[in-house]
């Protein structure tokens, strides 16, 4: 029978805890509700199996109820001051803003009248299993800040939403294992359109239909200008300081505050583990408490949840996913249409029975009787879940969380385990760019200037690939020999900006890539005819494999241009160009015979040649892990680290560049008289214990540390776990197994359970055995 539950209530925070907490747990408890109520971070130390992990669950988690039943009160008493307030006309008119008639917005607000937005009370208390209070708000006419104006791309949600509403208004459903996408038709009187897009500074233009005696003439093209309202804002009310001319500065101030008031939004917890399997064992100790229920899910890799049956058995599953995902050939994964089936909390937990804590083997099984996806529903049932866990790069790699759609503003960041988190944030911010990656990512942007495509957008970053080219074939006669067949040179951070400037690659220039690269990534679509009948065609783009690249080349010279550090972190990194070679199959190219044709042999009889082939690389490493986290640190509510080795605690708060508030170094469960630590010198026979090479595979040195195990276990009843510094050590329990009468005794006192020798090649979780 499970130990009843005890409620603990600490800084006015009530926390139901799954048993009688130890010291040490009250302790990480209340650090973690002070660090919590104050915004504040907690770097906090408790020795392993002291129960770190349940304090960490049941403390935040608490935190976050008492939120949510804060915000349900408040919003309760807004709503009853606002009913008196419904029929004073006066009040109502004093609170509309007159329309803002200042230099900055005087061509925005021109001919738009704004109106005040009502703010909805929305009862954050309330789970996602229960029924739904359907809020009809006002269609509100607003004028765009240049930073809301659009949103850059469409989210997962929304994408998935359509897709829900296509999924249920179909009369049937068909059971292809691809499906192609539809093609959206639009009519005649859409064809020409305009789009404004004031966040990239460009306006794409789509030029009119030709008449149909010019049909044939040639194919379409594509024209990218820059825009004269996005310049004009860009110049005026987009500066970073408020503008001395407006008005209204102050007023927008008071209105961000009120809103924030008026409508809290509680932070949602991110709780990051070293490995997938670390999150498993979480999920099992959150099924031991009272918050089992809470919205939950799981990010992870397609490695774990693929579910598809020719997906999952290849190599490569990141790039057959975006494959399919990209529908060619016209075809996609059903598998992906499927995600409304399990897309949200409340059908998770009343239809599917995952009403408490799970796991991923438990979706993965969920998804493969669904026929859905289980990597983009755990991503979808982030935007309602209140805490998420993912291994912890997925939080600090800023290329991850783009991809995944993480946001960590205002939210709660939990890393278990975080004595390894130097290591993690130093991968995260550096970046390996194989030479024969930039040369085709320089051939695909070539292409597309070559076509006419986007070119304002592709020249720019095909010319900063040329320049980066050249610059390693220049530097390749500076490098030095480092050991067989490899040579190498290193630059500073500092020099390689120099070097970079000579090139061209300023940060002002850098800004104007990043801003191309966006565009260029951006699916667009325009009107044309194919096979006589009116389509959306959408614009080609780079591949995925050379966005890849550019994403992370640009996101670590993004950290050594950051222009809020004055370029500081530039000192942080070294540039290493490397030369190395490797063995590679290659098929051999077809040759023509003597008549001029190509015989190409079946596919079966062609044979691939082992080649030598020269691999040169260039390497961004990051020495400093508080590059990583200087994003993390001004935009999070709370960051807790936890681990059981974390001092000295200055040195580790140092490195990471994050200020820690609260820190704490808890005592061990165990009571001091529970612990003797000690030396043992000889055996029961009085045998030196000499453990050296010479003397450890003797029979005489086997038959007394032998001896001397079999005394500690008769002497400690409850178990004895035994080091050896290598498994060539493990004859000694051959010598206990020749002995008789020892192995006799050894088995009436107890269960032998060993290591198997190949512990490296077997997953986490099977490498003990019991013999």
């Amino acid at each position: 029978m499970a130990p009843p539950s005890v409620e603990y209530t600490i800084g006015g925070v009530k926390i139901t805890f799954p048993c009688k907490a130890y010291p040490s747990q009250l302790a990480m408890m209340n650090s973690i509700i002070r660090g919590l109520n104050n915004g504040q971070h907690c770097l906090l130390e408790s020795p392993t199996g002291s129960g770190k992990s349940l304090a960490l669950l049941c403390s935040t988690l608490g935190w976050q109820q008492a939120q949510y039943a804060k915000a349900k009160e408040e919003g309760s008493l807004a709503k009853d001051k606002s009913q008196p307030e419904k029929n004073c006309g006066d009040c109502k008119k004093s609170d509309i803003p007159s329309p803002c008639r200042c230099v900055c917005h005087s061509k925005a607000c021109r001919s738009t009248a704004v109106t005040p937005p009502k703010v909805d009370v929305v009862d954050l208390t309330l789970s996602p299993c229960k029924d739904k209070v359907e809020l009809q708000t006002p269609a509100l006419e607003h004028v765009p800040l240049p930073e809301e104006s659009q949103p850059s791309k469409k989210s997962l949600a929304s994408r998935l939403s359509e897709k829900f509403q296509s999924f249920l208004g179909s009369d049937q459903q068909k059971d292809e294992d691809f499906q192609p996408d539809r093609k959206r038709l639009r009519t005649a009187e859409h064809t020409s359109r305009k789009r404004q897009r004031l966040e990239q500074g460009v306006v794409f233009i789509d030029e009119d239909e030709p008449e149909h005696g010019d049909e044939h003439s040639g194919p379409p093209s594509w024209t990218v200008k820059p825009s004269s309202q996005s310049a004009a804002l860009s110049s005026s009310c987009c500066s970073p300081e408020p503008c001395i001319l407006c008005p209204c500065a102050s007023t927008k101030e008071a209105v961000k505050d009120k809103a924030k008031d008026g409508k809290k939004k509680v932070p949602k917890i991110f709780f990051g583990t070293r490995t997938h399997k670390q999150i498993t064992q979480i999920a099992h100790e959150l099924k031991r408490t009272v918050y089992s229920g809470v919205p939950m899910t799981i990010l992870s890799s397609r490695n774990q949840t693929c579910v598809h049956p020719e997906v999952a058995p290849h190599s490569n599953r990141n790039e057959r996913c975006r494959d399919l995902m990209k529908a060619k050939d016209g075809k996609s994964c059903r598998y992906y249409h499927g995600v409304q089936r399990m897309r949200d909390q409340c059908s998770l937990q009343r239809v599917h029975g995952l009403s408490e804590a799970w796991d991923i083997e438990d979706i993965v099984a969920l998804g493969k009787r669904l026929r859905s996806c289980p990597y983009y529903a755990a991503r979808e049932l982030m935007q309602q879940a209140s805490i998420v866990f993912c291994p912890y790069n997925y939080l600090l790699d800023p290329m991850i969380r783009e991809s995944m759609e993480i946001d960590l503003t205002g939210q709660i960041v939990l890393l278990d385990e975080a004595h390894n988190i130097e290591d993690c944030a130093r991968e995260s911010s550096s970046f390996n760019l194989d030479h024969s990656n930039l040369l085709a990512c320089r051939d695909e942007l070539d292409a597309m200037v070559n076509i006419n495509i986007r070119r304002s957008q592709h020249e720019p970053l095909r010319n900063f690939c040329y320049s980066l080219i050249n610059w390693i074939q220049e530097s390749q006669g500076l490098m030095s020999e480092r050991g067989y067949e490899t040579s190498s040179k290193v630059w500073n951070g500092k020099d390689v900006l120099g070097i970079f400037h000579n090139l061209g690659i300023t940060a002002d220039t850098f800004g104007l890539l990043k801003k191309n690269l966006a565009a260029v990534l951006e699916k667009e679509e325009r009107v044309g005819v194919v096979n006589g009948k009116e389509d959306m065609v959408q614009l080609p783009t780079i591949s995925s494999a050379s966005s890849i690249v550019l994403k992370n080349l640009f996101m670590v010279l993004g950290f050594m241009f950051s222009s809020e550090d004055n370029c500081s972190f530039a000192e942080d990194y070294r540039v290493a160009l490397q030369k190395s070679y490797a063995w590679t199959n290659q098929v051999p190219p077809d040759v023509p015979d003597a008549h001029g044709f190509f015989v190409r042999p079946r596919q079966r009889q062609r044979t691939s040649t082992r080649v030598k082939a020269e691999v040169l690389t260039l390497s961004f490493w990051c020495l400093n892990p508080a590059v990583a986290f200087s994003d993390l640190r001004k935009s999070v509510h709370s960051i807790v680290l936890t681990s059981g080795t974390l001092s000295p605690m200055g040195s580790f708060s140092s490195e990471l560049g994050v200020k820690f508030t609260i820190q704490l170094e808890a005592n061990h469960v165990i009571n001091k008289s529970q612990v003797w630590v000690g030396t043992i010198g000889s055996g029961p026979q009085g045998r030196n214990l000499l453990a050296t090479f010479q003397h450890t595979e003797t029979y005489a040195f086997q038959d007394e540390v032998g001896a001397l195990l079999l005394n500690v276990c008769q002497v400690v009843a409850k178990g004895v776990l035994c080091f050896l510094p290598s498994y060539k050590l493990s004859i000694i329990q051959q010598a206990l197994e020749e002995l008789r009468c020892v192995a006799t005794q050894l088995t009436d006192t107890g269960d032998t359970v060993k290591e198997r020798p190949d512990a490296e090649e077997v997953k986490d979780g099977e490498i003990v055995t019991r013999d």
